[in-house]
């Protein structure tokens, strides 16, 4: 039973990778980084733009901003999504090296 769900859980996180737009790939890291949270920010998939949208933590200003054009909602949307998909990849990354531990 266990190699079922390990094959099934592998299965799906391909998938997953396949469905990540090529652009949107992060480089493999080292096993040994495991402080990652500055990555989004490093890793040059983000524009400075998309960092200042997804940095923004007050959501009255989020939406004034885009209210007065100053970013559209689409900007604003990929922003979301590319930063999401940045922290998929390297929690995926992550949970797959420690789950062959045992």
């Amino acid at each position: 039973m266990p190699a079922d769900w390990r094959r099934l859980a592998s299965d799906r996180k391909q998938r997953q990778m396949d469905s990540i737009p090529k652009e949107w790939i992060i480089p493999p890291l080292p096993d040994s980084v495991l402080d990652v949270s500055q990555y989004p920010e490093t890793c040059g998939l983000l524009t400075s733009k998309d960092i200042e949208i997804t940095s923004t933590t007050d959501v009255d200003n989020l939406l004034h901003k885009i209210a007065s054009g100053a970013w559209s909602s689409v900007e604003v949307t990929t922003a979301f999504a590319k930063r999401a998909i940045i922290a998929h990849q390297l929690v995926g990354r992550h949970v797959l090296v420690f789950s062959f531990i045992d």
